[in-house]
């Protein structure tokens, strides 16, 4: 846990564009904000996608470059608690080094 929040899962981009999904589920509970972080090497974040246990979407604005070791804003998720189904990510290496890319939320 880190700050109250709970890991959702990770990734790694080794490379280029990169499209990553992190299964999450109705078992990881409900959540009303995540976080993204970048450690190890800088990222360029073009599209998060969030998709909630009733198949609704949300797609915050994003498309920014993350340093390395440093995260997303606090992002409020729309009405309230939720059963986050699934994150959805597109984005790309700004160095020669492998990133991480880690949910949080809580």
């Amino acid at each position: 846990m880190r700050n109250g929040f709970t890991l959702l899962g990770s990734r790694m981009v080794n490379g280029g564009v990169d499209h990553d999904t992190i299964y999450v589920g109705r078992d990881d509970g409900r959540f009303r904000e995540v976080q993204i972080v970048v450690e190890r090497a800088p990222i360029e974040l073009y599209d998060v996608a969030i998709t909630f246990g009733n198949g609704d979407r949300f797609e915050p604005r994003t498309r920014l470059a993350y340093g390395r070791d440093t995260s997303t804003r606090n992002i409020d998720l729309p009405g309230g608690a939720r059963v986050i189904q699934r994150v959805d990510f597109h984005y790309g290496n700004l160095a020669a080094r492998e990133a991480k890319v880690e949910v949080w939320a809580r």
